[in-house]
């Protein structure tokens, strides 16, 4: 509601403004009047921008050009604007009452308190005014309030099908270069299997500023498989992050986090990783990032298996009734013990649209390959691991609950490689897997 009224006010304070100063080109002025008049925003900012150079310090200009800006959404370029008019004249209401409305929209929050203060000690403020005010003031101090510090909560209860819960080969034995067959043992071969999962899921999140705020994750998950007792597997995430936003709507973080893993209830590695990243909108409809992480990865009995990797990716997003994300990924493991032949580096791209179906029913689909070229190798085969996989994964997301979800996913896997060497066939696998989980956020 407070949105159209906005709408509806910006308007017509635009036509009533009173301005001591003359338009340099009144047909100039008459056109973005005229934009603005008809709601046409994006237009009357496009406009705004092509005649800046002659016009901009003209206090009308400058006015009309908050108020195109403020429509589009480029609500930076508004506070520019309006800060402007200010300078020419301190006294303007609707230029202070649309500057604070804009720094609350780039979430500068407490600027846009100081300016409805400074609004409300105004001697000429008439009492509709002074309604409007105060419960700006109120909405944005709860506001403040309810950011400081706030918890949220979610629990996860899953069921799962998987063909391949180890990964294993679909091959019964292998041939060695020499002819030599040999069986594989049981837990080489794909093994099928049921699971259950329970899933614990925090973030506290501490607002030090308008556009500084700290957050605290954790999540704790335990699945386990109904036959197969030996691949249960628990896992913990504890992460710390800061987050700063900056005047332009883009934002950057850096975070730290650890991520022990259990199989069969003994430890099997740890994980402790320092994270930065950055995200810039491009426009109403479009942004990107980018993002590093460089990890630690220690096995708790095979240390040999240690390795470090060095992770970056790029996405691109794009909205309009459906969500369309692209991204590169690429990681290099570096084994720390001096097993180059563990050493590999692997580049993928993927693409995932996302759709609505139903008012409280969404879907999405992701199509990604990855392709992993190794260093050295591998000893016994004396065959290189170089291979490609490719994931099709599907969603259907139903939230037509109060605070709760239904998640229905459905994902296939395909590894092959590329050696020609019947024993390295062991590393190729397939695996379909169908999840479906109940989410509680509270």
């Amino acid at each position: 509601m407070i949105k159209h009224v906005i709408k509806l006010t910006v308007v017509g304070v635009a036509l009533s403004c009173n301005s001591t100063a003359f338009a340099n080109d009144e047909a100039d002025l008459a056109k973005l009047k005229a934009y603005i008049l008809a709601k046409e925003y994006s237009q009357a900012y496009d406009f705004s921008k092509s005649v800046e150079f002659e016009l901009a310090g003209d206090i009308t200009y400058d006015f009309l050009s908050g108020v195109a800006a403020f429509g589009a959404k480029r609500y930076q370029t508004a506070v520019f604007s309006f800060e402007r008019v200010l300078i020419s004249d301190p006294t303007s209401f609707d230029a202070r009452y649309y500057l604070a409305l804009s720094y609350q929209r780039i979430d500068n929050l407490h600027a846009a308190v100081s300016e409805f203060e400074t609004l409300s000690k105004t001697s000429s403020i008439t009492a509709e005014q002074t309604e409007k005010v105060e419960y700006h003031i109120k909405s944005i101090n709860q506001q403040l309030l309810e950011r400081t510090r706030l918890w949220t909560n979610t629990i996860t209860f899953g069921l799962a099908s998987d063909s391949n819960i180890n990964s294993g080969s679909s091959l019964d034995d292998i041939t060695l270069p020499d002819g030599t067959v040999i069986p594989l043992f049981d837990a080489s071969k794909e093994i099928a299997d049921g699971s259950v999962l329970l899933q614990y899921s925090g973030n506290y999140q501490y607002t030090l500023s308008q556009n500084q705020t700290v957050m605290f994750d954790v999540s704790a998950r335990s699945k386990r498989f109904f036959d197969h007792s030996e691949y249960n597997r628990e896992l913990v995430n504890l992460s710390v992050s800061y987050q700063h936003e900056l005047l332009n709507e883009a934002s950057w973080y850096v975070g730290l986090s650890t991520t022990p893993l259990w199989f069969a209830n003994d430890l099997y590695r740890t994980e402790n990783a320092l994270s930065v990243g950055w995200q810039q909108p491009i426009d109403n409809n479009s942004q990107y990032g980018l993002n590093a992480v460089v990890s630690q990865v220690d096995h708790a009995t095979y240390d040999q298996l240690n390795f470090n990797r060095y992770i970056w990716n790029a996405f691109y997003r794009f909205f309009t009734d459906y969500q369309y994300t692209f991204m590169l990924k690429g990681y290099h493991d570096d084994n720390t013990n001096g097993l180059t032949h563990n050493n590999k580096t692997a580049i993928a791209g993927s693409y995932t649209v996302g759709y609505p179906i139903t008012a409280n029913l969404s879907g999405s689909t992701m199509v990604m390959f990855e392709k992993q070229t190794y260093e050295e190798p591998n000893p016994l085969f004396n065959e290189l691991g170089d291979s490609s996989s490719v994931i099709l994964s599907t969603d259907l997301l139903y939230s037509g609950f109060q605070d709760q979800a239904i998640l229905l996913q459905l994902n296939f896997q395909d590894k092959s490689l590329e050696s020609e060497l019947l024993a390295m066939k062991i590393f190729e696998y397939d695996r379909l897997e169908l999840n479906l989980t109940w989410n509680y956020t509270f």
